[in-house]
């Protein structure tokens, strides 16, 4: 029963969730964009409002979570094992920037939405998960220091090659950053360069934010 509830009430987010797209796209992300998604497609408020107690929070992470789904179901269809670690994570974030170009426009003001409500939203759990799901889909077995190291590490890329992609629509320098970046923790290095790699990597959120309002 409750697995059938669970199912239930997935499936009514998710429409809510697709309804949303297009207008987020749009208008952005905002304080009237449920009365909107009412409005526009005759729904009760007052069930979207059940369906995201928390509003605008619970839309973001239910958004970024459809895209690790995504990403998951569509790394299934890739054949990993037999390429090098690094380019296992390689193809993997270029498999995720593919899907988030079917919807840029979308996934810009989700991720913009995701800033600047980051003590609701909790940036760095998201960041985390999308993190970890990467190494994990990439077949990462590391343990201890290194599970940890690698992942702080790829936050550094994974962010800079997304704000990049957010902010630019050239493929081939997206590619070019991140191969350079790779190469760089293709062997993880001595603490020192990681904590070097972590410091001058890490994407200036706040120019991002700026430059995308």
């Amino acid at each position: 029963m409750m697995k059938t509830q669970n199912k239930y009430l997935y499936n009514k987010r998710f429409k809510i969730f697709k309804l949303a797209k297009t207008i987020i796209a749009e208008e952005g992300l905002n304080s009237n964009t449920f009365q909107t998604i009412s409005l526009k497609y005759d729904l009760n408020i007052n069930e979207i409002n059940l369906l995201f107690p928390d509003g605008n929070k619970n839309l973001i992470e239910f958004s970024l979570d459809q895209l690790n789904i995504e990403l998951e179901e569509s790394c299934k269809k890739i054949d990993l094992i037999r390429l090098p670690m690094h380019k296992r994570v390689r193809n993997i974030l270029l498999n995720k920037i593919r899907l988030m170009n079917k919807e840029k426009k979308f996934y810009k003001k989700i991720f913009l939405n995701s800033l600047l409500f980051n003590k609701s939203v909790s940036l760095h759990k998201q960041l985390y998960k999308s993190i970890d799901q990467i190494w994990y889909l990439a077949g990462d077995t590391s343990v201890d220091f290194n599970f940890y190291t690698k992942r702080l590490i790829l936050a550094g890329i994974y962010s800079r090659v997304v704000l990049f992609f957010f902010n630019n629509n050239n493929q081939q320098e997206l590619e070019y950053i991140l191969d350079l970046n790779l190469k760089r923790v293709a062997k993880i290095p001595k603490l020192k360069s990681k904590i070097n790699i972590i410091r001058d990597y890490f994407p200036k959120v706040i120019t991002f934010v700026k430059n995308s309002i």
